[in-house]
């Protein structure tokens, strides 16, 4: 067989050369000779080997567009995840914000609610310090009255002459020190405080008002004081350098003033006892001052070993100086004392042994009355006004001291107050005293309150105009009165008051006001227009429903009243204006939807609401979460509320509650966050009262969408709570 192949490829061969070129191009190549099957083999598998790698870089291209086409999906969906929460810290944030900003409304309202009290407190404060004044001036002037019917002399006045004997001080305080020559040494200063005596003579004019006392007039008062000093003072001889030190000793300093001022003098009397209070103004004329004493003198020589003395020298004090004084001499006074007449006044007749205590006789019989007192006067005000100077003055080359002056020059600050305490006896001579001035009729009054004539309640707001009855004037122009009333000042006379309100009848009130300082109490009642009243029952139970009733007018969209039943009765009513004409729309949880004309607003209309049915399913609004989270966010009470007042008014209903989400997120996660939604709904219901027998929960994820993915609001309405009646 191999024999046969090679002498066809012979052949072959040779026909080849003869043929033309191109017919040499077109034929197969010609397997050499010499190839073995296991090269053929060889080949096969290389070609094979060489097909597989072609078909497996084919398919690694295809797994990585396929690894590319996979991370560009992941990657739009990483972006659609990151808009969406992005979107949800969003509506979060928008969240948060709303409740900062309600937040801040309940704390602007409650600082609104406490201002108003604040005013109201005030107001009624101020109201009935008006009445108590108006009641005093009502007193007053029926006193007035009664005293024209009985004259009398209420004010008694006096012409006093006092004298006044008691110890005087002059009460110095030295502060801070000299340096130079004659230098104070404070720390080894010191003062004694001896005083003097005192004398002072009163010609004052006394006014007394029943108990009430005032007197001024002018004051005399003679002062001597003597104070005591022990200080040290030291001068350096500059020719030898020796240092002096002056010992001064009970160096005693005697001063002198006469003053004249005028006394305001406040206080009262109780029987025979009384008391004044006040201040007085003085103007001084010092007399002058004198001092006398004795002072050592020690030299610290630095060509001694030791100090020496050079013995105690009198002192070289000054006599009847004159000192200067600050003016006015401002001081607080106090009197405390007994009135005499009923030892020491001539009786009127011999019949009366003596008068009572605190009695005052008449002018033009006995008008002569003495006292006897205890006083004191403190100057409140510094009255030092002595130039700068040393206590001491010296010579340049003389150890001994040349001149002395008032303790009060030293420094230039130091402190003088006068002191003044004592006896004081006084004379008075009575003047016919003056009679009360007279005393204004007090005004007169109506308060004005406008009340529902059906509850005989307070009005909220009335309108109120009053006139004259005979002559038309207006007496108080329109005003609004509320709950509180209003009160008006008003002229004796007869009035007419009409009264306008919303949702009443126009009234008109005829009142009086008999005599002045009286107060007339003017109620208007007005009779209400229609009011539509409203109650919404559980048409199988018979029970109250909580509900939201929306009352619109004819061809408005908005309500033009929304109303919460009472939660007991389920009653609510309402004055609605004449004319337009009304419809009822209620659309409560549990229940089917109420639409219905309102025929009269005057009537009272009964509704009953059929509940919801087994197997039906409806979706709870207003519910909120926080963001991927099961907690139920605090704007959800009247929601939550809502549904425990339906299920706690219907015991026999059983219900599913049901968790659903949108679809942003995976499967798994959105089913688990629907479950714990749902169970959320039911655990708050269970601390709330209802019992756990009666409720389910389930969670359907994004399972069963009632509106598209594709828009935020599409995917708000899926992400909700369903309640489905089991």
């Amino acid at each position: 067989m191999r024999n046969v192949f090679q002498n066809i490829l012979i052949a072959s061969v040779i026909l080849s050369l003869n043929a033309a070129p191109v017919a040499m191009y077109a034929m197969p190549e010609p397997v050499p000779a010499t190839q073995t099957d296991k090269q053929k083999a060889a080949a096969q598998k290389k070609k094979e080997a060489e097909k597989r790698k072609k078909e497996q870089e084919k398919a690694k291209a295809q797994r990585e567009k396929q690894k590319a086409a996979d991370a560009k999906k992941r990657e739009a969906e990483k972006k659609k995840a990151a808009a969406a929460k992005a979107n949800e810290e969003k509506r979060e944030a928008a969240a948060k914000n709303a409740a900062k900003v309600q937040a801040q409304r309940e704390k602007d309202a409650a600082e609104r609610a406490k201002v108003a009290e604040q005013r109201e407190e005030a107001k009624a404060k101020k109201e009935a310090a008006e009445k108590a004044k108006e009641e005093k001036a009502l007193r007053d002037y029926e006193k007035y009255q009664e005293s024209l019917e009985n004259p009398k002399t209420e004010v008694i006045s006096y012409f006093n002459l006092g004298l006044r004997l008691g110890y005087a001080a002059m009460m110095d305080r030295i502060n801070g020190s000299y340096m130079g020559a004659g230098t104070l040494n404070e720390s080894n200063a010191l003062q004694q405080l001896k005083g003097g005596p005192g004398a002072g003579l009163n010609v004052t004019y006394n006014l007394e008002y029943g108990h009430f006392l005032f007197e001024t007039g002018l004051d005399f008062r003679f002062l001597n004081s003597t104070s005591a000093y022990g200080f040290q003072a030291t001068r350096k001889d500059l020719t030898y350098g020796a240092t002096y030190t002056y010992l001064f000793d009970n160096l005693a300093e005697n001063r002198n003033m006469l003053e004249v001022g005028l006394p305001l003098m406040f206080g009262a009397q109780f029987n025979r006892f009384y008391f004044l209070l006040g201040g007085k103004v003085h103007y001084g004329l010092p007399l002058g001052y004198s001092q006398k004493g004795m002072y050592d003198i020690v030299v610290n020589d630095p060509a001694m070993l030791e100090p020496y003395g050079m013995g105690i020298h009198p002192l070289n004090g000054q006599t009847n100086q004159k000192m200067v004084f600050k003016q006015p001499d401002v001081s607080v006074a106090a009197e405390i004392g007994l009135d005499l007449d009923e030892w020491l006044q001539a009786q009127p007749d011999k019949k009366q042994a003596k008068v009572k205590p605190g009695q005052r006789l008449p002018f033009g019989r006995e008008h002569v009355h003495y006292r006897v007192a205890l006083f004191a006067e403190y100057g409140v005000l510094n009255t030092n006004a002595t130039p700068k100077a040393n206590p001491v003055e010296f010579a340049t080359n003389n150890v001994e001291v040349q001149k002395t002056n008032t303790l009060l020059a030293m420094n230039g600050d130091t402190k003088l107050n006068n002191l003044f305490v004592g006896a004081k006896f006084t004379v008075q001579f009575e003047v016919p005293g003056k009679k009360a001035r007279p005393v204004p009729p007090p005004s007169s009054y109506a308060i004005y309150s406008v009340v529902n004539a059906v509850t005989n309640e307070p009005l909220d707001k009335a309108y109120v105009e009053t006139r004259g009855t005979e002559s038309g004037k207006i007496a108080m122009r329109e005003k609004q009165i509320g709950p509180k009333g209003f009160r008006q000042k008003h002229a004796v006379g007869s009035y007419t008051a009409t009264v306008k309100a919303e949702g009443f009848y126009d009234a008109t009130q005829v009142f009086e006001i008999e005599k002045v300082g009286s107060t007339e109490y003017v109620t208007i009642a007005m009779r209400p227009n229609p009011v539509l009243r409203i109650r919404v029952t559980n048409k199988e139970t018979g029970l109250a429903v909580p509900a939201t009733v929306q009352i619109r007018k004819s061809g408005a969209e908005e309500p033009a009243y929304s109303l919460a039943t009472d939660s007991t009765n389920g009653s609510v009513r309402q004055m609605l204006e004449e004319g337009p004409k009304y419809s009822l729309h209620i659309a409560q949880m549990g229940y089917d939807t109420v639409d219905m004309a309102i025929a009269n607003i005057g009537d009272s209309l009964n509704i009953q609401l059929t509940p919801i049915k087994k197997g039906e399913v409806f979706i709870v609004k207003n519910l909120h979460f926080a963001t991927n989270k099961t907690r139920i966010l605090s704007r959800s009470e009247q929601a939550l509320n809502d549904l425990y007042m339906y299920l706690a008014r219907n015991p026999q209903v059983r219900v599913k509650i049901v968790g659903h989400t949108d679809n942003v997120g995976k499967d798994e996660a959105n089913k688990k966050l629907s479950e714990g939604r749902a169970n959320a709904v039911m655990n708050e219901l269970i601390e709330r009262g209802i019992s756990a027998d009666r409720l389910q929960a389930e969670g359907r994820g994004e399972t069963q969408p009632i509106d598209t993915n594709d828009t935020e609001e599409g995917r708000q309405n899926n992400r909700r709570v369903e309640i489905e009646i089991l």
